[in-house]
């Protein structure tokens, strides 16, 4: 019997449905979803949505509440990708294992804090596969003429997959344990060659991001600093 919360999730949560999925890569799915109400909303690079994954299983309420980037966006055909990592065993990676193409997902959103910014004269994006297709969005927004560079980080290169227009226009960098070291050897390099005022945005592991933070901070103090961890080691359901 569906508890008090499914029940409720799916009076209040928006409903998609599933229109596409392919694996990309050994721990990553492409999922669409399409929802009229998307074609209202205006898109903003950077934004997510929060999925109510686990209606009708016995979880809590927090194991329920899964938050995926928003790949893409198409307002015309009402529908939203998403690139989903199943590095793990949680309630979300066995979603996206098991969800098939025309089923029913509920959802809130679109929002988000870590979203482009129009404003900069150049980017830089640094990101761990949790956060790539974050990564891709905002980069595909930044607009003709500006520099935009990426960097992405992870123990096998398997893990980098193509952006949704089948590109790979990020630099790929192999780390096994720390990977701060090398991003900044890469970024030093990147330091006095972008004009005006850059936007820096960091996504992926929450101790990278905090560490990487701090030292922009004091070495580029002419650059806009973002980030956001997208998951903790030993921590589950991070927004």
């Amino acid at each position: 019997m569906p508890s008090f919360i499914d029940s409720l999730a799916k009076n209040i949560f928006q409903k998609a449905t599933v229109i596409y999925k392919q694996q990309i890569a050994p721990y990553v799915y492409h999922i669409r979803i399409q929802d009229e109400a998307l074609k209202d909303h205006h898109y903003i690079p950077g934004e997510h949505l929060r999925l109510f994954v686990g209606i009708d299983r016995g979880t809590a309420l927090n194991s329920k509440l899964r938050t995926y980037s928003i790949w893409d966006h198409s307002s015309m055909q009402g529908t939203v990708d998403m690139a989903v990592c199943v590095h793990s065993s949680g309630i979300g990676a066995t979603w996206a294992g098991e969800v098939s193409v025309g089923e029913a997902i509920h959802y809130m959103g679109p929002k988000g804090k870590l979203t482009i910014d129009f404003n900069a004269d150049s980017g830089i994006l640094i990101s761990d596969p949790s956060a790539l297709s974050h990564m891709y969005a905002i980069r595909r927004h930044i607009g003709s003429g500006k520099a935009a560079i990426g960097i992405t980080y992870a123990s096998d290169v398997s893990d980098h997959y193509a952006d949704i227009d089948g590109s790979r226009p990020f630099r790929f960098i192999k780390a096994d344990s720390d990977p701060l070291e090398r991003i900044i050897q890469e970024l030093d390099v990147l330091k006095d060659k972008l004009p005006g005022r850059p936007a820096i945005y960091i996504g992926g592991d929450a101790r990278v991001c905090k560490s990487l933070s701090q030292y922009l901070r004091q070495s580029w103090p002419h650059a806009t600093i973002a980030s956001k961890g997208f998951w903790m080691l030993g921590k589950t359901g991070m927004d």
